[in-house]
């Protein structure tokens, strides 16, 4: 098959081609930290990625998104094309979207590259150990529609540039600011001590008897039980600081101990019936009331109801 397209495409009749590599059975979490690279799947998503100033080492079509991609390919990027039957075999699942792009990770960006650029108001999601790809994905783009300043994620937290991560933010990564933090709590204790950053900690409150009791220390009670959400404040009665973090434990166990007792504050949605939230919806919901309103103010009327 010919193409007349003054860019470099490149025909792939092997899939022993070691040009190949990085994109071979792009689902295995092996790959995912490939060299310091990261893979994007789908044409939206590759598109989104070229219109960044990420490094493009290389980009896999299928001979039927030649066409689509004619205005988007770059002279100084490589870009390999294959028959539809061959990619699948390559990427190891049926392979529709066609379109893939191999690029640099950038370097970690740093809290006073952050906290630099940071206006008066700032906003912050933090995951010490979300593991869930789609969870931290979709928190990636509810970070991106609500305009926080940055997510930091602890070291158990799920890469933020994986392949499905990726996909289920929609992009939404390769924009927003990304500490995947090596010592999150170091982090975090610069962020109260250096910068007046609040701490609040979103907590699950339900009387359901098989969750176990999170055991914290109490004066002169070293052992003593206690629910994370004693204390917590109602969210819809909840007023926001000038630079608040904001955070969410993973759905299994919630926020671990030693997390809840960095905290400043301690945050719930009172539920009637439901006795938890999904994390992504969760933080959608406390994001859409903290966001909408004023440091110190009243939260408006149309904030969160209690329902």
């Amino acid at each position: 098959m010919a193409y007349y397209f003054a860019m470099p495409l490149i025909p792939i009749q092997t899939l022993d081609d070691p040009r190949l590599v990085v994109f071979r059975d792009v689902k295995a979490t092996r790959h995912s930290k490939w060299k310091g690279r990261f893979v994007a799947e789908g044409a939206r998503l590759v598109k989104r990625l070229l219109a960044t100033d990420y490094v493009v080492e290389s980009m896999l079509l299928t001979e039927g998104r030649i066409e689509e991609f004619s205005t988007w390919l770059r002279p100084d990027v490589p870009t390999f094309v294959m028959p539809q039957t061959l990619a699948a075999e390559l990427v190891g699942y049926n392979f529709h979207c066609g379109a893939m792009a191999c690029a640099r990770r950038k370097p970690n960006p740093s809290l006073d590259e952050i906290m630099a650029r940071g206006g008066e108001q700032m906003t912050f999601i933090v995951c010490p150990d979300v593991n869930d790809p789609e969870n931290i994905g979709t928190l990636i783009r509810l970070g991106a529609a609500f305009g926080i300043d940055a997510m930091l994620l602890g070291p158990a937290s799920a890469d933020p540039f994986s392949r499905r991560v990726l996909r289920v933010s929609m992009g939404n990564a390769l924009t927003l600011p990304i500490v995947c933090s090596r010592d999150l709590n170091a982090d975090l204790q610069r962020l109260k001590s250096q910068w007046q950053v609040q701490l609040a900690a979103t907590v699950v409150e339900n009387d359901d008897p098989t969750d176990d009791v999170v055991r914290t220390p109490t004066s002169g009670l070293p052992d003593v039980g206690v629910r994370a959400t004693e204390h917590a404040e109602p969210l819809v009665q909840a007023r926001r600081p000038a630079k608040l973090a904001l955070l969410f434990g993973n759905e299994a166990n919630g926020l671990g101990p030693e997390w809840l007792d960095l905290c400043d504050r301690r945050l719930t949605i009172p539920m009637r019936a439901a006795d938890s939230l999904n994390v992504a919806i969760a933080a959608g919901i406390f994001l859409y009331h903290f966001t909408n309103s004023a440091p110190d103010a009243q939260p408006p009327a149309h904030g969160v109801s209690e329902s």
